[in-house]
C-alpha cells in the first residue's frame, strides 16, 4: 500500500494538467483512503492535507467526491481528539448522525456503506465497543436491503473493516453471552478473508492475519496467543504500518493482564503508547495512559 501512495499523487497532477477533474479528485480520494486506513500516516499531516485538497476539489466543483474526502477528515479529527466538524461546510452543516440518516432516507448507497466503515473504524479504535458494534448490524441491515450493490467499493476501506470486525466479533465472543456463535462466526469470516489475502499480498495483510489468529486464540484459551501477538507485532513494525503495531502492542497487553503478568503488560502498554503519539491519535494515547496509570502500582518494577 506505501508503494500505491506516489501513484495516486501522480495520478492526481496528471489529472490536474490534462484537465480531467474527476480523474484527479477521485485519485486523491483513493490516496488519502491509503494513507489514513492503510498505511496509518500521521494524523496531523494528514489532516493538512486533506484540508488543500477538499479546498482543489471544491475549486474544480467535484463537490460528490468532496464529500467522500470530507468523511477522511473526520477521521483524523477525531482520532486526534478534536472537536471540529468537517461536515459543516460541504453538508449544509449537518452533524455526521444527520448526514448518515440523510444518505439513508435518499438510498445514497456509497455514501451510507462509507460513513458506516468510517464511524465503525473510530469507534472502534477508541474503544467505544457497543457503538462499534451497533453499526456492524446497521451495515449489515443495508448490504441486505441493496445485494446488488453490496460488493461495490472494495477499496482498502473494505479490507480494513473487515479486519476490524474480525477484532469486534472476537471481543464479544470472549464476553461469551447469547450471541457469541454470532460473534464468532463473524471472526472467522475475517480470518478467512485475511488468510486469502495475506497469500497474495503478505506485506499488507500478514500482521492482520496474525492479529486476528492471537484474538481468537485468546477466545479458545490457546497458549498459541501470545506467539501471534508477538509476530503481528514484528511484522505491522518491519512492513511500517506503525498505527497496527500500536494495537497489537494494546491487545497483547490486555491478554497478559488476563494471565495476570502485570509487568510485561504495561511493556506492552507503554509500547503501544508509543505508537500511537507517533500517529498523532491522542485519544487513544490517552485511553492507553489510563491503563498505564492504574496498572503502574501493580508491577514489581514500580515497588
Amino acid at each position: 500500500w506505501q508503494a500505491s501512495l506516489c501513484k495516486h499523487s501522480e495520478a492526481f497532477d496528471a489529472g490536474l494538467m490534462h484537465g480531467d477533474m474527476e480523474y484527479a479528485v477521485s485519485n486523491i480520494a483513493f490516496y488519502h483512503t491509503l494513507a489514513l486506513f492503510g498505511c496509518g500516516s500521521n494524523l496531523q499531516e494528514s489532516s493538512h492535507s486533506l484540508q488543500k485538497h477538499i479546498q482543489r476539489g471544491l475549486q474544480y466543483n467535484q463537490n460528490g467526491m468532496v464529500k467522500i474526502v470530507a468523511i477522511h477528515e473526520q477521521v483524523t479529527f477525531d482520532l486526534m481528539g478534536l472537536e471540529k466538524n468537517a461536515y459543516e461546510s460541504h453538508f449544509g452543516g449537518l452533524s455526521e448522525d444527520a448526514v448518515l440518516d440523510f444518505a439513508m432516507k435518499n438510498k445514497i448507497t456509497s455514501l451510507s456503506r462509507t460513513l458506516y466503515q468510517k464511524i465503525r473504524y473510530v469507534k472502534y479504535m477508541c474503544g467505544d465497543m457497543d457503538a462499534a458494534a451497533k453499526h456492524y448490524d446497521l451495515q449489515q441491515e443495508l448490504y441486505a436491503n441493496c445485494a446488488g450493490q453490496a460488493t461495490n467499493g472494495r477499496t482498502v476501506f473494505f479490507f480494513i473493516t473487515t479486519f476490524i470486525d474480525g477484532l469486534i466479533g472476537l471481543y464479544f465472543a470472549r464476553k461469551h453471552r447469547d450471541d457469541e456463535a454470532k460473534w464468532t462466526g463473524v471472526a472467522e469470516t475475517a480470518i478467512e478473508h485475511m488468510t486469502k489475502w495475506a497469500k497474495s499480498c503478505s506485506w499488507n495483510f500478514a500482521n492482520k492475519l496474525s492479529l486476528l489468529q492471537a484474538e481468537y486464540f485468546f477466545l479458545k484459551d490457546d497458549e498459541q496467543a501470545y506467539s501471534c501477538y508477538k509476530a503481528s507485532i514484528k511484522q505491522a513494525r518491519e512492513h511500517r504500518f506503525n498505527h497496527e503495531e500500536g494495537l497489537a502492542h494494546e491487545k497483547l497487553a490486555t491478554y497478559l493482564l488476563h494471565k495476570s503478568n502485570h509487568d510485561e503488560a504495561l511493556q506492552h502498554f507503554q509500547d503501544a503508547k508509543k505508537c500511537y503519539e507517533t500517529w498523532y491519535a491522542h485519544v487513544l494515547v490517552r485511553r492507553v495512559e489510563k491503563a498505564i496509570a492504574v496498572l503502574s502500582p501493580l508491577c514489581t518494577s514500580s515497588r
